[in-house]
């Protein structure tokens, strides 16, 4: 039962992923005062499927020098572990809440990296190289920042489930809110931490040589995870202040991508040794003395 809920749910989250990407032209069109897709059908609507079908239906090339199993594993990893990492997530389609949902979302989230890495590595390619070693050194740095949030709000409620979370959420998490927002950003690889892609320096970083289906299958879990993180902020520091329905967690997380997707296009690219310094000197510091000014009141 929990498989095929799982299943269905990948299904709806592709619908989703799909339209976020139309979502995400159309916004940043109004911001450049320019239209973004509108020739396809009303405002552009069949647009998403359109570009699956080009994609899907594209020769999938490989280079000659790459790795050619690893190469073509490698987006699949991602891919199944972004829609895996759903499952840690409750709502009205799962009746099980995985006890121990907290621990799991860390540790999918940190092993993701690693299909960043084998896709850089198989490729075999100087830009493809540079880019998973960026995001190999950016996801270890902010994950140090983001395990002490998380134990911090293990501390705090007591359990591991992401569900006692969210029950238990309180006025007062929106302390470490923006903390989350700045590891959210530089964990899911967007602007301006998108140092692994960085077009304007590795013509498309870690995913230089893909093409075709493998090139979709990196950009769908990647939103996948985006579209994720903006529904787990929803449940930890928005549920004092919303109804919990469907609906209203729905309304908010599109508001978090709609922000999300507003620094993108707001902010420029930092430079590499900014973003080491902020989550070395900066984040991690501010994060270890509120672990410590929380110790206390615990005792």
């Amino acid at each position: 039962m929990l498989f095929i809920t799982w299943l269905i749910q990948c299904l709806l989250i592709l619908l989703s992923v799909a339209f976020f990407t139309l979502f995400e032209r159309k916004v940043i069109g109004l911001f450049h005062l320019r239209l973004g897709p509108n020739k396809v059908s009303f405002i552009g609507l069949v647009q998403p499927l359109l570009d699956a079908l080009k994609l899907f239906t594209k020769q999938n090339l490989s280079p000659l020098r790459a790795n050619k199993l690893v190469y073509h594993l490698a987006p699949q990893i991602g891919l199944f572990l972004a829609y895996f990492v759903w499952l840690t997530l409750p709502n009205v389609y799962l009746i099980v809440s995985i006890n121990y949902s907290l621990v799991l979302f860390f540790c999918v989230g940190s092993v993701i990296v690693f299909s960043v890495l084998i896709a850089g590595w198989s490729s075999n390619s100087k830009y493809s190289l540079i880019g998973r070693l960026r995001s190999v050194a950016q996801s270890i740095s902010y994950e140090s920042v983001f395990s002490t949030l998380i134990v911090i709000l293990i501390i705090l409620i007591f359990s591991y489930s992401i569900r006692s979370l969210f029950e238990q959420s309180s006025i007062l998490f929106l302390i470490f809110f923006p903390v989350w927002v700045i590891c959210t950003l530089a964990e899911t690889h967007r602007a301006p931490f998108d140092f692994r892609e960085s077009e304007s320096e590795l013509v498309s970083g870690f995913n230089t040589e893909y093409s075709g289906a493998n090139f979709a299958f990196i950009f769908l879990s990647e939103y996948a995870v985006l579209l994720y993180s903006c529904i787990l902020i929803t449940y930890i520091f928005f549920i004092p202040f919303i109804p919990f329905n469907l609906l209203a967690i729905t309304i908010i997380a599109l508001f978090l991508s709609f922000v999300f997707i507003w620094i993108r296009i707001t902010f420029c690219r930092f430079r590499y040794d900014i973003l080491m310094i902020i989550s070395w000197k900066i984040l991690l510091p501010l994060v270890l003395c509120m672990f410590l000014c929380l110790v206390p009141v615990l005792i």
